[in-house]
């Protein structure tokens, strides 16, 4: 059974009602949206499971790449609510699973040809690796996000009601934080593990096409951050604005340089 379609239906749904929650006192709404993106989640993962024994690769192409991603964002999103009780975050993360799990059921299927490399199991786990390790660099963007908006609030007396609904600048930056530390070492296993297995396969290592340079600068990026929240201490605004500068690079990769740059990581089956 294809579950796609209930999948997308249920983060919709999701992101009705943490959208709904910004505009009433209670917080029935966001627990309904809360439940639903855990509905949604568990039925994405169903629909994974199903893909996989049927022998298809699940990050063959722009669909399903995203697809993957978006299931790894709900996962992650869940996790951090579970801990920290920040439940503003699922305002964003619901409609961002939405959106990325869309084009699977709207665009035409067979539209790319099948890569035979795709179905090494090694590939899979480097693909997931690193879109479970940008899964945490994207709720780290959101934290990071919903941090300059409370402290530029704050900082020009505009606290008003709606500063009710945030999460502390302390959770915020602890979210961040905890994404980012455990985000990176999956990223760079993911790229170490995409190296061994590029000169296996193609024969090189690395052949600093657009998408692996791009990603480089994105490591780089988040090494810097890294460093400079554990040598050089750094919290709250430098942080936040870091981790959003870092998600826009990544955006950037993955659907500017990932779409029309030919080579062995884009979307368009070359």
């Amino acid at each position: 059974m294809d579950w796609s379609w209930i999948v997308v239906l249920s983060y919709f749904l999701s992101s009705i009602f943490y959208g709904s929650h910004f505009w009433t006192k209670g917080r029935n709404l966001s627990k309904l949206g809360f439940y639903i993106i855990v509905l949604g989640a568990a039925l994405q993962t169903i629909s994974l499971i199903y893909v996989y024994t049927r022998g298809n690769p699940l990050a063959q192409g722009f669909d399903t790449t995203l697809y993957l991603f978006a299931w790894f964002i709900s996962l992650v999103y869940i996790a951090s609510q579970i801990k920290f009780k920040a439940s503003l975050l699922g305002a964003f993360a619901a409609p961002l699973a939405f959106i990325m799990t869309l084009p699977h059921i709207i665009l035409p299927q067979g539209i790319i040809e099948l890569n035979a490399t795709l179905s090494n199991p090694w590939i899979l786990i480097h693909i997931a690796l690193i879109l479970l390790g940008e899964a945490l660099f994207t709720v780290a963007f959101i934290s990071g996000i919903l941090y300059l908006f409370q402290e530029n609030k704050i900082k020009s007396k505009h606290v008003g009601s709606f500063l009710e609904k945030f999460p502390s600048l302390t959770t915020l930056d602890r979210i961040n934080h905890l994404c980012l530390i455990i985000g990176f070492p999956l990223v760079t296993i993911g790229i170490a593990l995409g190296l061994l297995l590029a000169k296996e396969i193609w024969g090189a290592s690395w052949e600093w096409g657009q998408k692996e340079t791009w990603s480089l600068v994105t490591w780089f990026l988040y090494a810097v951050l890294i460093h400079g929240r554990l040598a050089s201490g750094w919290k709250g605004r430098k942080a936040a604005l870091g981790a959003v500068l870092g998600f826009g690079i990544i955006l950037f990769t993955f659907f500017v340089i990932g779409y029309l740059a030919p080579g062995q990581h884009d979307f368009l089956g070359q």
